[in-house]
């Protein structure tokens, strides 16, 4: 599997300079022992849904695993694939996956600049465990914009990100109950860390009429995730030259346009770059 040559980006991105929501983000994402966290080989009902229904754009093609982590989807994409690239932003997640991978070709690089890689590079892009939604606003359209630069006419942008219908989008940590003392000693333990971090970034969370930025169970209430709605998200992929093609819940189910999603905390969405 052979890398591709690096190239100067055409729009280069100033990366240097963070927004606070990614300064808040990359504190927990870039800090040793992180992949600790990232070990499962388990893929998502939405993504073995994914998977299957776009099967024709992974099976002997070329796959770009983008927030690849400790490898968790590595597993079920590199067999198949002709020719595989993994990148993490985390200096700790690509450390780890090069030693517990080292046949993998994978870098440390950022979802705004994928300037290393050639123009129409790659049939399937996936971006799981909604990594996109660890940028600021600006940097989410320049990762879709970068995306559909990178992909060939009709390749694939597969990513999952987070629900701003989600009936409990924003809510704040609650204390799991349970009989057992063990068990409710360690979800007690749990949820004072959690609520520590959801005051901490607190102050830092915002609403607007196109999306919001939340701290939420991920990572105990550390990170300042962005929310958005199906309609927000179509018209961000159309914005970047990328048409949806499916939308599936967290079972792994189609979910269509008119179906209330309020159940579901973030969907994985498939979107087709033009044939232009």
């Amino acid at each position: 599997m052979s890398a591709a040559q690096p190239r100067k980006n055409s729009h280069p991105v100033n990366t240097e300079d963070p927004s606070v929501q990614e300064q808040v983000n990359r504190r927990v994402y870039e800090k040793r022992g992180t992949y600790k966290h990232y070990l499962s080989t388990s893929l998502r009902l939405s993504e073995a849904a994914c998977f299957h229904e776009h099967r024709s754009h992974i099976a002997g093609r070329d796959i770009l695993d983008i927030g690849v982590g400790a490898g968790r989807t590595t597993h079920h994409l590199a067999p198949l694939a002709r020719r595989y690239e993994a990148i993490d932003y985390s200096a700790d997640m690509v450390d780890y996956l090069k030693k517990a991978m080292p046949h993998i070709s994978v870098r440390q690089a950022d979802f705004r600049d994928l300037g290393m890689f050639d123009h129409a590079s790659f049939d399937f892009i996936f971006a799981s465990n909604n990594v996109i939604d660890a940028l600021s606003h600006q940097g989410r359209l320049q990762a879709l914009n970068e995306s559909c630069r990178v992909l060939r006419p009709g390749g694939i942008l597969a990513f999952s990100c987070h629900n701003i219908n989600y009936k409990d989008a924003g809510a704040s940590p609650r204390l799991q109950w349970s009989w057992n003392p063990a068990r409710l000693a360690i979800n007690g333990a749990r949820f004072l860390r959690s609520y520590r971090n959801y005051l901490r970034v607190k102050p830092l969370r915002q609403v607007t009429p196109e999306y919001a930025l939340f701290n939420d169970p991920g990572e105990y209430y550390a990170c300042l995730h962005y929310y958005a709605a199906r309609a927000t998200v179509k018209a961000q992929l159309a914005e970047s030259g990328l048409r949806v093609i499916n939308v599936f819940d967290g079972l792994g189910q189609l979910m269509p346009e008119h179906r209330d999603d309020s159940d579901n905390p973030s969907l994985l969405y498939t979107a087709e770059r033009a044939f232009r």
